[in-house]
């Protein structure tokens, strides 16, 4: 099996640097087989160019989904997936491990114009010409190795405006249902809130619970972390993020984040995250050279 991405590293949102994407080109030689695909508890479009595919999901005794050239599908993050290639198989996925916050807007506002009841479960739609031709030259990119992170963000809304162009709101609502159960809909309220919020009470009033529930949901969803430590590892990797870009002067970062001295903000980077500020700043620099 041969895999080529769009940004060897996963894309980080730079409006939500907890979320994450990454553009996957998979070849897989007939009779192969991929134990999880879905091992990093991603949500995952997937796109079969040529070939065919055998999907199990969660039990493999389960009856398996076949998928044929030319046909996408989606799969959860709660899902587990193992594939079987019938044939060589041309693949394409996106993969991130939230639904991009526009399309899952986009599906939310659909369903008011129909019931989760009318959104039957679909397990394949066919790719769209215009689909085909949007994947066909993301495959060139991918093989020529054009590492762009603004490229990325460029195809990832230009994928999920395709999808709106190239099939109905019944379509949409009904491939990508499993992205409106409840405990999806917790996790897109908690990214969506958490950049305004300093401590793990103000992230619960503005999601609608009070502090006990919130933080037993959390736990649950957010693989036993509390939203303490779930928001000091954002802010952490944050930080981070900023001193390495190189965009912002550490003074502006450190401001940003509410710590008054120099000291403070140097005890912080040093315990959370390994390095001063100078230090971090540094490294990031010869990692871009």
């Amino acid at each position: 099996m041969k895999v080529q991405t769009l940004l060897e590293k996963l894309y980080r949102d730079p409006l939500a640097l907890s979320r994450f994407s990454q553009f996957r080109y998979f070849c897989i030689d007939e009779g192969e087989i991929v134990q999880d695909l879905n091992k990093n508890h991603e949500f995952q479009v997937c796109f079969i160019l040529k070939g065919s595919l055998c999907v199990f999901r969660d039990q493999m005794e389960s009856m398996p989904l076949m998928v044929m050239p030319n046909e996408l599908f989606f799969i959860s993050s709660l899902n587990k997936c193992k594939i079987r290639a019938m044939n060589d198989v041309q693949l394409v996925i996106h993969a991130s491990n939230i639904v991009a916050p526009y399309l899952h807007s986009r599906i939310v506002e659909y369903l008011q114009d129909i019931t989760i009841e009318e959104a039957k479960p679909i397990e394949v739609l066919p790719i769209h010409p215009l689909l085909h031709s949007y994947l066909e030259l993301l495959v060139d990119y991918m093989k020529n190795g054009t590492a762009i992170p603004d490229l990325h963000r460029a195809k990832e809304y230009e994928l999920f405006s395709l999808f709106r162009i190239c099939y109905n709101k019944y379509e949409i609502a009904s491939i990508f249902r499993d992205t409106l159960s409840k405990n999806l809909q917790f996790f897109v309220s908690v990214m969506t809130h958490y950049k305004t919020c300093r401590t793990a009470k103000e992230l619960a009033n503005l999601c609608g619970y009070n502090e006990p529930v919130f933080t037993q949901l959390f736990k649950k969803y957010f693989h036993g972390l509390t939203p303490y430590q779930w928001l000091q590892k954002q802010t952490s990797y944050e930080i981070e993020f900023k001193l390495r870009e190189n965009v912002l002067s550490i003074k502006q970062i450190m401001l940003e984040y509410h710590f008054k001295t120099f000291s403070h903000f140097t005890t912080y980077c040093k315990r959370n995250i390994g390095a001063t500020p100078n230090e971090i700043r540094k490294n990031g620099s010869t990692d871009k050279v």
